[in-house]
């Protein structure tokens, strides 16, 4: 089964979300890839395809890390792009600044699927919020520069281990797990 581990989005982020892409999409046109406002979360880690045998070393690992990891948050106050605005590929929603307290989380997460056996991410984990996938890649600066983010909240009080199920209309998640964030 396909997995990741993220944060799930409380109903007026995803809502206030949801109203930024709308505004994009009339900006962007056709050859994007919009995210459903349902699937919007941030991503932790993701896993890929994982051995059933594995599902319950994920499990108490997601248990020991919502016991070490106090529940914390920061502003949803910019967009962006991988790799550049010039060459998106993916547009997000994000702070402006990195969030330590999401920093740690990511790597109490990375720490224990390497024990489980993953392989090493190649990048550190950073907070932000998929909204769209472009192929090809293009500019999307402009668009981008005429958007202004409303001032969000997002509230992490849990962390959650997903499963993806990819099908033609677009990607399924269901939560498999979901722990509160204690420490």
């Amino acid at each position: 089964m396909r997995l990741f581990f993220c944060v799930e989005l409380e109903k007026p982020v995803r809502d206030a979300l949801t109203g930024i892409a709308a505004r994009l999409k009339e900006r962007l046109g056709a050859g994007v890839k919009w995210v459903a406002r349902d699937n919007l979360h941030i991503t932790v880690r993701f896993l890929g395809e994982v051995e059933d045998s594995l599902a319950e070393g994920l499990a108490e690992l997601g248990g020991e890390v919502a016991r070490a990891t106090a529940p914390f948050s920061f502003p949803l106050t910019g967009l962006g792009a991988f790799p550049t605005p010039r060459r998106a590929r993916v547009i997000w929603a994000g702070p402006e600044e990195p969030s330590p307290p999401f920093a740690q989380l990511a790597r109490r997460v990375e720490a224990g699927v390497q024990a489980l056996g993953f392989p090493p991410e190649r990048k550190e984990a950073v907070a932000h919020i998929t909204l769209a996938r472009l192929k090809p890649p293009r500019d999307v600066a402009a668009a981008l520069s005429e958007i202004a983010v409303p001032e969000l909240e997002v509230e992490v009080h849990s962390l959650t281990l997903m499963r993806s199920r990819l099908t033609p209309q677009g990607p399924i998640y269901t939560p498999l797990r979901r722990w509160e964030l204690e420490g």
